[in-house]
């Protein structure tokens, strides 16, 4: 089970606005209360100790996918440089961010599986590597790349199994004009089928429910040739999404959405 965000106040919060009740502001977690579950969720990575070798990196929480540079194909990394072994099954994180998903994932399965983290912010990148190499994960590694250009030309290249694919809480581009900057557009999801190992999965997860439905639909035009797993053990809500992550590690983003009372949309496929 989740900490509770109550169980973390030590005392009522004290209103600082007069127009804002101590009752009300209990409400909503504050945002130290949010930073301190993240920070126990991966506490396992023991990150407090990297503070003073890690310089922070602003989080910008929109970048344009389609600027110049991220519309380049990337530069193919040579694979025996990236993992200790470059046989091992892959997973794939779109949108990793500072990556302490795929980081805390890959010192769960040190020597098992190798992970890669894909995103479009640079500094976010450069800090997750950072982590990587002091953190001596072998086995985990990010690349700045906008994964619609380069997904396609970046895995023919590694010798192992696609084994997992996750598109965890995309930036939503609200604004209409703005829809084709979504990660999830129909030559990915081609892509991501095309190289997801037979057997391999697909996990896709939004805390906005339009996002969801959208990455939702846009797979299950290739119902057929991957399959939705109804996990009888996630308990599917009457829309089909799963209660619960399958992976056993939260992103960031989630664990703050779930502090908040919000709700994730959640959907599982395997590759047949």
């Amino acid at each position: 089970m989740m900490p509770c965000v109550k169980a973390l106040i030590d005392r009522p919060a004290r209103c600082h606005c007069a127009r804002i009740s101590a009752i009300e502001q209990q409400k909503q977690p504050q945002p130290v209360l949010i930073h301190r579950l993240i920070d126990d969720a991966f506490k396992e990575l023991d990150l407090e100790l990297l503070r003073t070798k890690v310089k922070g990196a602003r989080r910008r929480q929109h970048c344009n996918p389609m600027k110049a540079s991220l519309m380049e194909p990337l530069t193919l990394p040579d694979w025996k440089d990236v993992f200790a072994d470059p046989a091992l099954p892959l997973t794939v994180d779109i949108g990793c961010g500072q990556g302490k998903f795929s980081l805390l994932l890959a010192k769960k399965n040190a020597g098992f599986k190798n992970y890669l983290g894909l995103d479009v912010r640079r500094m976010l990148v450069e800090k997750a590597n950072v982590w990587a190499k002091e953190l001596n994960l072998v086995n985990a590694h990010f690349l700045t790349a906008n994964a619609t250009v380069s997904f396609g030309s970046l895995l023919p290249t590694y010798s192992g199994r696609l084994e997992l694919v996750c598109i965890l809480c995309p930036d939503p581009h609200f604004k209409l004009r703005h829809r084709k900057r979504r990660i999830v557009q129909p030559a990915l999801v081609n892509d991501i089928i095309r190289y997801t190992a037979v057997g391999g999965k697909i996990f896709l997860e939004s805390d906005v429910e339009e996002v969801a439905v959208d990455m939702r639909n846009q797979f299950e035009t290739h119902l057929g040739v991957i399959t939705k797993l109804d996990e009888p053990s996630l308990q599917d809500t009457e829309d089909g999404w799963l209660l619960d992550n399958p992976l056993g590690v939260r992103s960031e983003r989630e664990i703050a959405v779930l502090a908040q009372g919000g709700k994730m949309y959640r959907a599982i496929y395997q590759r047949r």
